[in-house]
């Protein structure tokens, strides 16, 4: 089944900002949008490009990434089967809503839910399920960040399936398609929820993951159009979230000569356009932004992430309960310098080319000063963009570390795929080492 099929991309123009036409490359029997993968000659091979197929699922959905892909939505919904529809959309973005319902027009939108909870929880992911159970419509529609994609992504599965979100921890739980397919339009360029089959929802111990086929979205419409307005911090938290996806995903024990040659072209997209798309005002940027997101995204399926997650999980969650929480993509960035440092006996070569596609000058320098180079860069990026350049911005102290480590240590999907193991001792010093 040719890609192209299912992806379209189109760039924004240097000089217009606009494209009116999605431009599709054709290489042989199966066709890869040449600006997705771009800078990639890896993918110049035809048996590669099936593997790509296989492993990403791209026959089973279409992503649509560019300018102007919210203009798709009315075709993408009918293409579902839709006459009706339900949005999920954040809260905080009425603005946009506006503009999905304009989208929409021609459809008819049966109801929405917008009681979206930052980081979502079991109650809150259980209420939204509810909500659509007593609807009736044919596709659904989820617009904001990663916290929206899950919330939709998990409820849509458990009305469905019936019960609470909490029965179907783990790993392929769900015995039911979704109540209806689901269209992922991202506010963001952070998770890439709206491409994967991952969904992480937080109980009373911390934050589980559901991974399943079902969840993953019939068709994402990535806009970068929808991202101009993000405030820079907004910005700087999400990208973080990106470029930690591909940092840990081409690391982990799990990834592939696939695997690793997609988050090469995520990080080549997403490095040099972070500092740019935090600044504002340059659509190009939030273009590659936007597609290393969606890339990383694409990652989390198949490979998912690494000790960089785990540990993160422990600053939010503590965080989280002393009323200062630290956002995701700052958490897992406060931690994964650290981590970076820890894994690279094993991965430094990765490192190395990441450091490259920052366009750090690795001239002369050593896999290991060039894997330095690379974590001092992650770690002045959260400094400078973000709040929290340390744990004590976030009122977390030395005394605070051993229930950290003890929350990280029981989040074994991700730290058992990590390419150098992490024991108590090594997140411990992990911690410690951004404490201020």
């Amino acid at each position: 089944m040719a890609v192209s099929q299912y992806i379209y991309c189109t760039k924004p123009n240097r000089e217009t900002r606009r494209t009116t036409n999605a431009k599709e490359g054709v290489m042989g029997a199966i066709q890869i949008n040449e600006e997705l993968l771009a800078d990639s000659d890896f993918f110049n091979d035809e048996a590669r490009r099936a593997q790509l197929v296989a492993m990403f699922k791209f026959d089973q959905r279409r992503v649509i990434l560019g300018e102007g892909a919210l203009d798709r939505l009315a075709g993408e919904c009918e293409r579902l089967g839709a006459g009706r529809v339900f949005l999920i959309h954040d809260p905080g973005i009425p603005a946009l809503a506006e503009r999905v319902r304009s989208a929409l027009a021609g459809l008819e939108v049966v109801g929405s839910y917008s009681e979206i909870a930052p980081n979502p929880s079991v109650a809150s992911v259980d209420n939204c399920a509810r909500a659509l159970a007593e609807a009736e419509f044919d596709v659904a529609v989820a617009l904001g960040g990663g916290s929206t994609m899950d919330t939709a992504k998990s409820a849509l599965c458990v009305a469905a399936c019936g019960g609470s979100v909490a029965d179907y921890f783990g790993f392929d739980k769900f015995d039911k398609p979704p109540l209806a397919p689901l269209v992922g339009i991202p506010t963001t360029a952070g998770t890439g929820s709206e491409a994967s089959r991952v969904t992480v929802v937080a109980d009373d111990t911390g934050k589980q993951a559901l991974y399943a086929d079902y969840l993953q979205p019939k068709a994402a419409l990535v806009d970068p159009l929808l991202h101009s307005d993000l405030p820079p911090v907004l910005t700087a938290i999400t990208g973080l979230d990106a470029l930690g996806h591909a940092l840990e995903c081409t690391a982990s024990q799990k990834s592939n000569e696939i695997g690793d040659a997609v988050a090469r072209v995520a990080l080549a997209a997403g490095c040099p356009a972070y500092a740019r798309a935090v600044a504002g005002g340059d659509q190009e940027a939030r273009y590659e932004m936007a597609r290393c997101a969606l890339l990383s995204g694409l990652l989390l399926s198949p490979i998912n992430t690494g000790a960089g997650h785990a540990l993160g999980y422990g600053i939010e969650k503590i965080s989280f309960e002393r009323g200062k929480p630290v956002p995701h993509g700052t958490a897992v960035a406060m931690v994964l310098p650290g981590v970076m440092r820890h894994n690279a006996p094993a991965v430094a070569d990765k490192y190395y080319f990441a450091a490259g596609a920052a366009g750090l000058d690795l001239g002369g320098k050593s896999r290991e000063q060039g894997v330095e180079l690379m974590a001092g860069w992650i770690d002045g990026l959260r400094r400078e963009h973000t709040p929290y350049g340390a744990l004590a911005d976030a009122d977390l102290r030395a005394e605070d570390i051993p229930r950290m480590v003890e929350i990280a240590m029981g989040v074994r999907r991700l730290l058992d795929p990590n390419p150098v193991e992490v024991s108590a001792d090594d997140a411990a010093v992990i911690y410690g080492g951004v404490l201020v």
